[in-house]
């Protein structure tokens, strides 16, 4: 696990240096990030569920995810909106990032550092049917509250659309049937090039620029997001019956740090853009030592 968390760090690095030195453009991330979720993280969600075998309890853990994810993002607005006093705009981007994780992009990858291929299918059902699904029900109600001062679940149906989202309902249509050598083939070599090119786009997105700001919220938050959430969800999961596995697992996603699209939903419903920016960064340095911690803590 450990060789491949470096080369995961490594890669971070490597992005991060292409950007200090200006040979990536202010957009190459975005560019990186708009091929990994239109093409090969799409390939990498259908090649992972459509040839494996699926156990009837992996669809325990939506359910549970978006509990415990939906319940902290509701705990987390009032508390930076009535403890913490912060405007509606900041408590809901404070929400997003104490809430949202980047189950996929970075959950994914330090998954497959943990367990192996066998962890991706509990960690997509994780992602696919429990993070997104919150981000978009409950995630956007409360950003088009911060937009217009009332909630509305018009904008909902639009995950359905997203090719993440589609990918996984194809490959649990499809599951078990043959496909031809050359489109697995294919489909592989995609999937394998989305740990990679996501890293190197995750070091490339990264800036200091506004952790000067905002210093108690931010603190809150990232508290809340890579400590509170999953040892919520480790309590959660006390109660119910559930495979070692998918346990470790559904702590790990719950781990991750701030989901990078958060910010995107925060520049879109015109909400604290600064404090999105900041979250993610810090959280994502921070989860560079959380994450092996938890690994190690699940582990033991």
């Amino acid at each position: 696990m450990y060789q491949i968390l470096i080369v995961m760090f490594l890669l971070i690095a490597l992005g991060f240096f292409l950007r200090l030195i200006r040979f990536f453009s202010r957009d190459s991330a975005t560019l990186l990030n708009r091929l990994v979720f239109y093409v090969t993280f799409p390939c990498l969600v259908f090649r992972s569920l459509q040839g494996a075998p699926l156990d009837v309890k992996l669809w325990s853990i939506p359910p549970l995810a978006y509990v415990c994810i939906g319940s902290i993002f509701l705990f987390s607005y009032f508390f930076a909106s009535h403890l913490l006093k912060s405007p509606v705009k900041t408590s809901v981007s404070f929400a997003m990032g104490a809430a949202f994780g980047n189950t996929a992009f970075l959950g994914y990858p330090f998954v497959l550092a943990f367990a192996g291929e066998r962890g991706l299918p509990p960690a997509i059902f994780f992602d696919q049917m429990g993070n997104f699904l919150a981000v978009y029900t409950v995630g956007i109600l409360f950003c088009t509250y911060g937009k217009t001062g009332r909630f509305s679940l018009r904008n909902v149906s639009e995950m359905a659309k997203l090719p993440p989202f589609l990918a996984f309902f194809l490959a649990i249509a499809m599951n078990g049937i043959s496909l031809p050598p050359f489109i697995e083939e294919a489909l592989r070599r995609l999937a394998d090039a989305t740990v990679p090119l996501t890293m190197i786009a995750i070091g490339a997105s990264l800036s200091g620029k506004h952790l000067s700001h905002n210093v108690k919220p931010l603190l809150w938050a990232s508290f809340f997001k890579l400590f509170i959430l999953p040892v919520s969800t480790l309590l959660f999961l006390r109660i119910v019956s559930l495979p070692t596995l998918y346990r470790q697992i559904m702590i790990l996603q719950s781990a991750t740090p701030a989901l990078m699209s958060s910010y995107v939903l925060a520049s879109l419903y015109e909400l604290d853009t600064e404090f999105s920016a900041s979250v993610i960064l810090f959280t994502t340095l921070v989860s560079l030592l959380s994450l092996p911690l938890w690994g190690l803590f699940l582990q033991s």
